[in-house]
């Protein structure tokens, strides 16, 4: 055999060498990338944390809502709020004054329209239409926040307020089929008649009264 041929043979065998070689790493690798253990499922819901957030299961501590609630607590969406200490107040702070004109800076401030779930639990709710206003008659104590809600009927415009010039502030407008409130503190002991300020409303039963004892 020459030498030619005899170097062709080695040849061969060495690529077969290599190849054999080749393939019995390719096989290892597959082997050992089939035996790692899987990353555990994502936990529903969790994501991955950044910067400050806080771990995946680990509660985020919500805003006190004590720390973030005004000195006072409105009675109604947009009404005077009432204090700790049950006064009626302006949005600076200061207590409401009852002989002033209605709707100025000093004076008690109605709500916005309200929806049925709106309104206090504890509110004196009022109804007014052609055939009266009803209940007619509510007590309270001389001092006591009142929250007063006054309902329109389907039909026309009421507007409430009281006889006595001492509570000139305290006044409601309702358009039909609306509600709105009003808060104020009750003041000294007597009766205090109130009534519908539409012209011709009073005179067909349109009134009732306040009794504070």
């Amino acid at each position: 055999m020459d030498n030619q041929k005899i170097n062709l043979i080695t040849d061969n065998k060495k690529i077969i060498a290599i190849a054999a070689a080749a393939i019995a790493l390719g096989l290892g690798a597959y082997w050992l990338l089939s035996r790692a253990p899987e990353a555990p499922p994502a936990e529903e819901g969790a994501t991955q944390p950044a910067g400050e957030q806080p771990s995946a299961g680990e509660p985020s501590e919500a805003p006190s809502a004590a720390s973030e609630a005004p000195t006072g607590t409105p009675a109604a969406p947009q009404a005077s709020p009432i204090s700790e200490e049950g006064k009626v107040v302006t949005p600076a702070g200061e207590p409401v004054k009852l002989n002033v004109e209605p709707g100025s800076p000093e004076a008690p401030q109605q709500s916005a329209p309200l929806e049925k779930k709106d309104i206090p639990a504890t509110a004196v709710k009022i109804t007014m239409s052609p055939s009266g206003i009803s209940p007619d008659v509510f007590t309270a104590k001389p001092g006591q926040a009142i929250t007063l809600s006054v309902t329109a009927d389907e039909s026309q415009t009421h507007v409430f307020k009281f006889d006595d010039p001492s509570l000139s502030a305290v006044a409601v407008g309702v358009g039909p089929g609306e509600t709105r409130a009003i808060s104020f503190n009750a003041p000294k002991a007597g009766e205090y008649v109130f009534y519908c300020d539409v012209p011709g409303h009073r005179g067909r039963g349109e009134s009732g009264k306040m009794i504070v004892k």
